[in-house]
């Protein structure tokens, strides 16, 4: 799988959670990708627009006699607007946390909004 992030693709690893219990409670993403801790840093903040691309495997078309090669699907993630820990790995990976505003978040916002 890859994403996008700021008009850059990278190859990463996914893992969602709709109950992050280490995090709030909230709905997380959890991206492992091959990156050094400053640029994670630099490439991952909050609100930032990001999606996860999916390409499906080749498949035979028996109707057309020939390998067919999916359209990717791109996902938009950027609910997933909170940045949360950037793990280092001694392999060269990091894995970058990315969550939804819990409900408590979503109400703070909509309060101060309402009192400008």
């Amino acid at each position: 799988m890859e994403i996008k992030i700021q008009n850059k693709k990278y190859t990463a690893k996914i893992v969602g959670r709709t109950r992050d219990n280490d995090w709030s409670f909230r709905a997380s993403k959890e991206i492992t990708l091959t990156m050094d801790y400053d640029t994670a840093a630099a490439t991952f903040m909050d609100d930032v627009p990001w999606s996860t691309i999916y390409q499906g495997q080749d498949y035979y078309d028996p109707e057309k006699q020939e390998m067919v090669t999916p359209e990717p699907v791109e996902t938009d993630c950027s609910a997933y607007s909170i940045l949360g820990d950037i793990t280092v790995h001694r392999d060269g990976t990091v894995t970058v946390k990315m969550g939804k505003p819990t409900a408590e978040e979503l109400n703070k916002i909509l309060m101060e909004a309402m009192t400008l």
